[in-house]
């Protein structure tokens, strides 16, 4: 048992490692080498700092609504959420990042006829 605590962080930070290497195309972060032009990586970067910016908002806005207890518990609806709020938090930011990315890819997509 004290192994698994011992190497679990290691895989998890080395699964961190090679998921944002290929989330924003750095090959120095472990990234396989795209033709990502510069174009792509201000998309990546603009989804990955709005993406990190909406889940700091909630998570004010939802100690805010705890500090004043104005919440009424909207997680109580789904078991397992409630007992893993992390994973809420995390299913929150990734899909706020994949909106965004959409988002910016068509804001910016390219016109080329």
């Amino acid at each position: 048992m004290i192994f698994i605590k011992l190497l679990l962080p290691f895989f998890i930070g080395l699964g961190i490692f090679f998921i944002v290497g290929w989330l924003t195309g750095g090959k120095e972060y472990g990234g396989v080498e795209r033709a990502d032009d510069e174009r792509v990586r201000f998309i990546k970067r603009k989804t990955i700092t709005h993406s990190w910016t909406f889940m700091l908002g909630f998570l004010i806005l939802s100690t805010a609504y705890d500090f004043l207890n104005l919440s009424k518990g909207s997680l109580k609806n789904i078991p397992f959420l409630y007992e893993h709020p992390s994973l809420a938090y995390l299913l929150i930011l990734l899909t706020s990042y994949f909106v965004f990315y959409f988002i910016y890819s068509r804001r910016f997509a390219s016109k080329e006829e």
